[in-house]
């Protein structure tokens, strides 16, 4: 008879959030989170970022992480990374 505390569990590793700074322009200044702060699993993309926020690819112009131009939506953002979406702008 063996000893319930000598077994070992299968280690569990944790997926611990990461927390980004959000800049959201134009027209989607209004969806921006509250303190513009958005908390996203670990390993989260800009295109899990811009779902999160509910907002329509089609309305993304331009997408900077920490300040440079990003067009790979599927770059992984890490913790106090700061994302800033910018929407089309029209004009006449």
């Amino acid at each position: 008879m063996g000893c319930s505390w000598a077994r070992r569990r299968p280690s569990q590793t944790k997926v611990l959030p990461v927390e980004i700074r959000v800049k959201l322009m134009g027209v989607l200044k209004d969806k921006t989170p509250p303190n513009g702060k958005l908390e996203l699993p670990n390993g989260a993309t800009i295109k899990d970022a811009i779902e999160a926020l509910a907002i329509p690819i089609q309305s993304i112009q331009v997408c900077t992480v920490n300040g440079s131009v990003e067009r790979d939506h599927a770059r992984n953002l890490a913790a106090e990374d700061e994302l800033t979406v910018l929407a089309p702008v029209g004009g006449g």
